[in-house]
């Protein structure tokens, strides 16, 4: 018989029970009724703009559930409130300093605004969560505070009385210049707040609402300590002149030169105490020129002057006056330098130079600028009557005749100048006039300045060693018959030595200087003569020397003469003076002394041109030195 097992019993299907649907049907309820009445609650905020939401505050202020007009209104009292109980005091101090009604003010109706839009600025979904948070642990809304601008004023004000009172802020080192000595006035350590935190605790307490005073704090600065380097810089200074602008004719002022040492000032501020004064030795330099000297001595004196009579061309002439002008007016200061060629620049006739004699060569030719010389000798002779330094100076190769010999300075632009230095304290000024006297025509050059002694100068000279020129006869058939014409002006050759002699108020000679040698060359004077007239002045009508026929014998029977021959041309012996010492006084210059060099008249041994009755019918021009290549020096 078949024995039965005991087998598992298999669940063939299974089901919830009615309670399990029935818990899972009540959540689904209240979820479903709880979104609702979020959404609802969301929607019902939005309703509520214009009303603060309930929980709300600003600046600790509760303003939850009032209308716009009722926060504005409750805040702008607290506000107020807090204005009047605003006040500083400092650490250590009962006293109270109240700050003033309406210095500080707060923007209530911005943050109503921005309490009233909080809940709404963040979308439709979020307005009840930000309800929620109001309700639960509420919400504060920042205002912004500030100070008018008359409050901020009246608050620095305060500020600076109560600093004051402490003892005021920091009273940092000065120093001037008193006399002789630098004074140094130490200053005083202050006690001073920082403005902007104490400003920033005022805002703070009045947002607040904190009523009690604001605890201020001060904070005690010494003055900083002296740079020495930086105050030596600042005060010592090089002494200096006063001056004059050339152009501007301005005067620059004078400077006091000022110095201190250093480790003397330093050794005397050492220790020093607060609010004291520090006296430090000024070593004192005085120009010596001042700013009030030069403005009463400016120009006030004739230093020196002289006159040179102008001969030849008109063109000559003119040129004489235009090389002067060049230099009328111009102004010299101290130390500085005057060149003739600069001042007058290169002699062209876009200028206005025009054709005249110059010495070339050892000739004398027509050029352009022809008798500028003039001025240069001038001019040369004036600044040896002021006693000015001479630079630069060169004599003529020919001695001339408008100023004593060894005085004259030739000048050949690109090579040879004039020039001298105001060697003096103050400016100069040269003054050059063109002008006619008596029907002749003259140039004065005079020198401005301001002499600071009696001292008067005397210019003298030493001519000696005379040499004759000859006279030289040559065949010209340009000329007419029986007449003679110059060819070429004769130049007697000397030497000249000039001194420049000083003496005193009283006349007395103080000393006597070897200014210059001057060697000037001879020159023979060449007249010229027709063929015809040749035999009689020793030449041939080709101008080669003439020799006389010889005499025919006469027989001894007969006592009759023979026929004279031409006549030999005559001559005369040269004058053979000494040499002697031409005088050149100076304007200013005090009655010539018994005591000054020789002052024999110079004499020129100028031969004579042999008389044989036929005249001179045409002279050369004067050639007085010339200008574009006025001859050099020998």
């Amino acid at each position: 018989m078949e024995e039965k097992k005991p087998g598992k019993r298999l669940a063939v299907g299974a089901t919830k029970s009615p309670g399990a649907k029935r818990g899972l049907i009540i959540v689904g309820a209240v979820a479903a009724a709880l979104a609702a009445a979020y959404v609802a609650l969301c929607a019902w905020v939005g309703t509520t703009s214009g009303n603060p939401l309930p929980g709300t505050t600003v600046a600790g202020v509760d303003i939850g559930g009032l209308s716009f007009p009722q926060a504005q209104e409750k805040l702008e009292q607290e506000f107020s409130r807090r204005a009047q109980s605003l006040s500083l005091t400092v650490a250590g101090d009962s006293q109270a300093y109240p700050i003033p009604i309406g210095a500080v003010e707060a923007d209530v109706l911005q943050a109503v605004t921005d309490a009233d839009s909080w809940p709404r600025a963040h979308g439709f979904f979020a307005q009840g969560a930000y309800f929620l948070k109001s309700l639960i642990v509420g919400h504060d809304v920042e205002v912004s505070v500030g100070f008018t601008a008359t409050g901020e004023a009246q608050v620095d004000d305060i500020l600076a009385g109560i600093e004051s009172e402490l003892g005021g802020v920091v009273q940092e080192t000065t120093w001037s210049v008193e006399g002789d000595e630098l004074v140094f006035h130490l200053g005083k350590p202050g006690r001073a707040f920082d403005l902007s935190t104490v400003k920033s605790g005022i805002l703070a307490h009045f947002s607040s609402g904190d009523t009690t005073p604001l605890e201020l704090t001060a904070e005690t600065t010494d003055p900083a300590a002296v740079d020495l380097e930086q105050v030596h810089s600042e005060v010592c200074t090089e002494v200096s002149n006063a001056s004059l602008d050339p152009e501007t004719f301005e005067i620059t002022p004078s400077v006091t030169g000022l110095d201190f040492e250093i480790s003397t000032a330093s050794a005397a501020l050492e220790g020093a105490a607060w609010g004291s004064d520090v006296s430090v030795p000024l070593a004192v330099t005085e120009p010596t020129v001042s700013t009030e000297s030069l403005r009463d001595l400016l120009f006030r004196d004739v230093l020196g002057s002289a006159t040179s009579k102008v001969g030849g061309s008109a063109n000559r002439k003119s040129n004489v006056a235009l090389a002067a002008s060049t230099f009328n007016g111009r102004i010299l200061l101290p130390g500085e330098v005057f060149s003739y060629n600069t001042s007058t620049g290169s002699r062209t006739a876009e200028k206005g130079y025009k054709m005249a004699p110059v010495y070339k060569g050892g000739k004398s030719v027509d050029e352009i600028g022809g008798g500028i010389c003039q001025p240069s000798s001038t001019l040369y002779l004036a600044t040896l009557n002021s006693n000015l330094k001479i630079v630069e100076r060169h004599h003529h190769t020919y001695a001339v005749g408008y100023v004593p010999d060894g005085m004259d300075a030739t000048v050949y632009y690109g090579s040879l100048d004039y020039r001298f230095e105001n060697d003096t304290d103050y400016p100069i000024k040269l003054v050059s006039e063109s002008y006619q006297k008596g029907g002749a025509t003259y140039l004065t050059v005079t020198i401005y300045g301001t002499k600071l002694d009696d001292l008067a100068v005397k210019m003298t000279n030493n001519v000696y060693n005379w040499v004759s020129y000859e006279t030289v006869y040559q065949v010209d058939a340009s000329v007419p018959a029986g007449t003679v014409k110059e060819g070429q002006n004769g130049y007697t050759g000397r030497n000249a030595d000039t001194y420049r002699n000083l003496y005193d108020g009283d006349g007395n000679l103080v000393s006597s200087t070897l200014e210059t040698t001057n060697k000037y060359k001879v020159r023979e004077r060449i007249l010229l003569v027709n063929p015809a007239d040749a035999n009689q002045y020793g030449l041939n009508a080709d101008g080669t020397p003439y020799t006389p026929p010889a005499a025919t014998p006469t027989p001894a029977a007969t006592p009759t003469p023979s026929a004279s021959t031409a006549p030999a041309p005559e001559t005369s012996a040269p004058d053979t003076a000494a040499p002697a010492v031409t005088e050149t006084p100076s304007p200013a210059e005090s009655a010539a002394p018994s005591a000054e060099p020789s002052d024999t008249p110079t004499a020129d041994p100028t031969p004579a041109v042999p008389d044989i009755g036929i005249p001179i019918v045409s002279a050369a021009p004067s050639e007085e030195s010339g200008g574009q290549a006025e001859g050099g020096a020998a």
